[in-house]
């Protein structure tokens, strides 16, 4: 089985191949970094793939470090599996900081019980304890150091992670000479033996976050659907979202692309389910001095005429609001009387027509209708409504 796997929860962003057959990696890829995981994630994805010399066809799964780690990071690179996930139809596998750590560590230990301990700020520490055959003795949880060093007091065996050396360990525990940031390859192994695949990859938080996440531009109440700015390590999840709604899809180098020119930038929509957050649609715009163009809007088939692609538009406007636009252009073909619908209950009104613009799979061409919107002039939208 080949394993694809990423870890962007630390203070380094990693990717690995595995083989899990020949029990090794084909290519790894690791680069020290407190920030730009995101930016960077693509690429190192792309470098991996091409240095183990296999296609994203021939991998069989994806893996991701669930945490615990850093807020943004944690979701960076679930995010970014998830909607590899989509384009591959490959399951991701959540492994958690304990768990890489504790079998990076296992050779080292001497068949030992293993304390994973994990620096957690703020005079805190991520702890949990497992035995000699990798059962859990002591479930995750947040302790003060004192609170830990007390636990350990009367333990044995060995300590790893970067919280270790903070706790007045007892003679009988010894700290572990291997790195406190989990090994993607360890990672992809661990995922390898996983026999449950069917569970969803969420993060693994401890606590809350140190810092809010950033409010969503909007928030549809009647849905559960947010919408929130994606960068470049989403050009994958936007990719899998477009791939169901145009013949002439773009994957995920041409999304990419587009989101690495000048004033491009992506809007994408989360629906909750059961708790859990799904990608459902995006709206890509491109700003230039005070105006702005959208150039694509996707929504999944099965999340249409729920208020999806409305409040898309809506969050472009608020965006284009905040960047100073003053006209937003679309355009659009005109037998799309969905669309046509859609762009005219949201205040823009047709500027022109452009013959035989869009190529059509049957051999036929298709006008395109060319529209705008004056922010002067639009109305405010209301949240709720469908399409």
């Amino acid at each position: 089985m080949i394993v694809l796997s990423v870890d962007t929860a630390h203070a380094a962003c990693s990717v690995c191949v595995f083989d899990t057959v020949a029990d090794r990696p084909l290519s790894h890829v690791s680069e020290p970094m407190q920030r730009g995981h995101a930016e960077r994630l693509t690429d190192m994805v792309h470098e991996a793939i091409a240095s183990a010399g296999i296609s994203l066809a021939d991998i069989e799964r994806l893996a991701a470090c669930s945490g615990p780690g850093t807020f943004t990071g944690v979701r960076i690179g679930l995010a970014f599996m998830r909607g590899l996930s989509l384009v591959l139809k490959v399951p991701v596998i959540g492994i958690t900081t304990f768990s890489a750590l504790a079998q990076s560590s296992r050779a080292a230990s001497g068949d030992r019980n293993i304390w994973v301990i994990q620096d957690a700020r703020r005079g805190e520490v991520y702890l949990e304890g497992f035995d000699r055959d990798g059962n859990v003795m002591h479930p995750a949880s947040v302790l003060g150091i004192a609170e830990a060093g007390e636990l350990l007091s009367d333990r044995t065996g060995m300590a790893v992670g970067s919280g270790a050396g903070l706790i007045d360990l007892p003679d009988e525990v010894t700290v572990a000479d291997v790195s406190s940031i989990p090994d993607a390859a360890m990672i992809a192994r661990l995922a390898g033996q996983a026999t449950d695949t069917s569970a969803a990859a969420v993060p693994f938080y401890l606590r809350a976050p140190d810092a809010k996440a950033q409010l969503p531009l909007v928030k549809h109440r009647e849905s559960a659907l947010s919408i929130e700015p994606a960068g470049a390590a989403y050009a994958t999840v936007l990719a899998a979202l477009h791939a169901p709604c145009f013949e002439d899809a773009w994957d995920g180098d041409a999304m990419a692309a587009l989101l690495a020119t000048p004033g491009a930038a992506a809007l994408l929509a989360m629906q909750e389910k059961a708790g859990e957050q799904h990608p459902c649609g995006f709206v890509l715009l491109r700003t230039a001095a005070d105006e702005m163009e959208i150039l694509t809007l996707a929504v999944l088939p099965q999340a249409r005429r729920r208020g999806v692609a409305r409040a898309l538009m809506q969050a472009a406007r608020r965006y284009a609001g905040k960047a100073g636009t003053r006209r937003i252009f679309i355009e659009y073909a005109e037998d799309n009387q969905a669309a046509h619908a859609l762009y005219q209950s949201v205040g823009y009104t047709s500027d022109g027509v452009r013959p035989d613009y869009y190529r059509n799979s049957d051999g036929t061409a298709s006008n395109a209708i060319t529209a705008s919107l004056c922010l002067g002039d639009a109305e405010p939208l209301p949240l709720s409504g469908n399409p």
